[in-house]
């Protein structure tokens, strides 16, 4: 599989796990790699730190956050053994009246590597575009 199919899989590994509520599943994503804010601030560190942060942050209901991540026009730059990718993102979240509803946008800027034949993040930053009612998604930390 190419460099930018493994790449394009990681985007839609992390939607699945995000979605399934599977925290540790995104520290692993996460193992080799940091989430940093649309200022550049590390948020968190490594599979232990990142799986602390959602499932500190993000609100589960009967074992799902209800959610739909969406991962669209990933730009798949490919250095060797690196990675840089411009992605935007879109949040759907069916609240508890079983409404469907757009509650965040925005867009991600990703860093891979490449490390025996394995590829993985390095970093994730998160800028949010625009952002709708979040109450129902995540908790005040």
């Amino acid at each position: 599989m190419s460099a930018h199919e493994e790449v394009r899989n990681l985007l839609g590994t992390y939607c699945e796990v995000m979605d399934a509520a599977d925290w540790e599943g995104l520290g692993r994503l996460s193992a080799d790699g940091h989430l940093v804010d649309e200022k550049g601030r590390e948020i968190a560190r490594g599979a232990e730190a990142v799986t602390a942060l959602w499932s500190t942050m993000v609100r589960v209901y009967d074992g799902s956050p209800r959610t739909r991540h969406l991962v669209t026009g990933p730009v798949i730059t490919v250095h060797e053994e690196t990675a840089l990718c411009r992605s935007t993102f879109a949040v759907l979240q069916q609240g508890q009246d079983g409404v469907l509803r757009a509650i965040a946008a925005g867009r991600y800027r990703d860093t891979f590597a490449c490390t025996d034949g394995t590829w993985h993040f390095t970093e994730r930053q998160f800028l949010l575009d625009n952002q709708g009612d979040m109450s129902g998604h995540t908790r005040d930390l």
